[in-house]
């Protein structure tokens, strides 16, 4: 038996939130509101260099927890809370 496709993106989303930078990220994300925050706010506020911000916030991405939004010249992350449903299924 394989675990079906709903299985192995749970297992990406769970990944996704694995790390305690990560677990610190999305609390900061979450409690930043809708509008989320800006990457220069993120490094600022977390102390973490760039390389290693942009790792957490691509697994994040990859897990389907942020979602990534342009403004103007500016990369700005959210909390995709839409990705949170699937946990009514489990």
């Amino acid at each position: 038996m394989k675990p079906t496709l709903k299985q192995k993106n749970m297992a990406i989303f769970f990944d996704a939130l694995s790390h305690p930078r990560r677990l610190m990220l999305f609390h900061m994300l979450r409690d930043s509101g809708q509008s989320g925050m800006a990457i220069h706010q993120l490094l600022k506020c977390t102390n973490l260099t760039p390389a290693t911000l942009s790792f957490h916030l691509g697994k994040m991405l990859q897990g389907r927890i942020l979602k990534r939004k342009t403004k103007g010249s500016e990369v700005w992350f959210s909390v995709n809370h839409g990705a949170f449903a699937m946990l009514d299924s489990l």
